[in-house]
């Protein structure tokens, strides 16, 4: 696992997207990395349009673990439908504002 302070590669990204998009169709994708040795903070967080249902929010986000198996990533994923995620990333204490303020935003679609 990139465990490191090395960012992720343009290849590794475009794999994780790639794989991300097939699996979800989403809105856009936001990745995290850590930015430091000592800050191992990362994760993926994958914003669609519709919700699962209540009862299948961990099976939907094992459905991405599952999609990115053989890449070298941490797979710490989060999925949030559009209106969660705007109400959730002007949280200053969640994990949605973390990473649109300290990630990138990897994928938006067209």
């Amino acid at each position: 696992m990139n465990m490191g302070i090395e960012p992720l590669d343009q290849k590794t990204l475009d794999e994780i997207t790639r794989r991300l998009v097939k699996t979800y169709n989403p809105c856009e994708i936001y990745i995290l990395e850590p930015i430091r040795e000592d800050n191992i903070d990362s994760g993926i967080l994958v914003v669609i349009e519709k919700a699962p249902e209540p009862d299948d929010r961990y099976a939907y986000m094992a459905k991405g673990h599952k999609a990115l198996i053989g890449v070298d990533v941490a797979k710490y994923i989060l999925v949030y439908t559009t209106e969660e995620f705007k109400k959730l990333s002007q949280d200053g204490y969640s994990n949605c504002y973390m990473i649109k303020k300290y990630g990138k935003r990897i994928y938006a679609k067209a």
